[in-house]
């Protein structure tokens, strides 16, 4: 009888913690990309800059491998791409996470919905997001040809 009140125990015990860890991961990860996409909303660069993760853009290059830019140089590189977008009147008016998604059953993306507006007219685009060592990592993007100049690209010409 001991041995069968221990084993209840010791279930009760490490059950939820995996029921939790999935759920926490995921607020977090909600967490951070609501960030990102609310800085761009509210034009805090410097806070879009800081939630993004960035990368070079070559193709020797994996994206896992990060940005050779040192951060003042990424910087620059970024508000060189942000200047691109203001130029073109572009603005991410909205977004909505539309669901999370399990590739192995522990890699996620968020599929994104946003609404973006840019020489006055307004569009819908989907992209995929990854939290790739903290930070958002956009992967993917429906037809907007402006992705580019707000993902974490670097390197590579204006």
């Amino acid at each position: 009888m001991k041995k069968i009140i221990v084993v209840i125990l010791l279930f009760l015990l490490v059950f939820p913690r995996f029921l939790f860890t999935e759920y926490f991961a995921e607020r977090e990860m909600k967490m951070i990309t609501t960030n990102y996409y609310q800085a761009l909303i509210d034009e805090d660069y410097e806070k879009a800059f800081n939630t993004l993760y960035l990368y070079d853009f070559a193709e020797d290059k994996h994206p896992v491998d990060g940005t050779t830019l040192s951060e003042q140089e990424a910087k620059e590189f970024y508000m060189k791409k942000i200047a691109f977008l203001k130029a073109h009147q572009y603005k991410l008016n909205d977004y909505e996470i539309k669901k999370i998604r399990y590739e192995d059953g522990h890699t996620a993306f968020l599929e994104m919905k946003l609404e973006v507006e840019h020489d006055g007219q307004k569009f819908q685009y989907a992209e995929t997001v990854h939290i790739w060592e903290g930070k958002v990592w956009i992967m993917g993007e429906e037809e907007d040809p402006f992705t580019k100049y707000r993902d974490g690209k670097m390197n590579f010409p204006l």
